[in-house]
């Protein structure tokens, strides 16, 4: 097998690994920029975008976090 990579972006299946270790978690957080959402926003999203793309309403998850930010401010969630 060929050990040279075409892509640095690529990775082999077996070479994953989850990441659990908090700091490291935070380290890339904070690398990226990029959060996770908070859990009860984040399966409202998730089950409101999949009843409404199931109806044929084809919202974007910004679309969804606007909203939801929306309602819990009126008191609605």
């Amino acid at each position: 097998m060929d050990t040279m990579r075409e892509n640095r972006f690529t990775f082999i299946p077996e070479e994953r690994r989850a990441i659990t270790d908090p700091d490291e978690l935070d380290s890339i957080y904070n690398k990226t920029g990029v959060y996770p959402l908070p859990p009860q926003e984040q399966v409202w999203i998730s089950e409101e975008g999949c009843r409404r793309w199931a109806d044929g309403d084809f919202v974007s998850t910004d679309e969804l976090r606007a909203e939801y930010h929306k309602r819990k401010a009126q008191g609605k969630i």
